[in-house]
């Protein structure tokens, strides 16, 4: 299962920066829609652009592989 760790960089941009971050703030500065970085932080995107993930990696400072994380289903044998 693939998992998406934008809490997690927004909780770190937010320590880094020493403000808080909002997913309207991330909204703003990268143009993502607010209901695909929700669908996004809470694993229930199914597919997402290219674009979006360039303009999310832009915005943190990181590559592909930060963002998103593999980790075996408990259905996985």
């Amino acid at each position: 299962m693939i998992q998406c760790r934008l809490r997690e960089l927004i909780g770190a941009k937010a320590r880094q920066e020493r403000r808080r971050i909002t997913y309207d703030d991330v909204r703003e500065q990268t143009g993502v829609n607010k209901n695909t970085l929700t669908r996004l932080a809470n694993d229930r995107a199914g597919m997402v652009g290219l674009s979006v993930i360039d303009r999310l990696c832009v915005f943190f400072g990181c590559q592909p592989g930060d963002l998103f994380v593999h980790v075996k289903d408990t259905d996985e044998s």
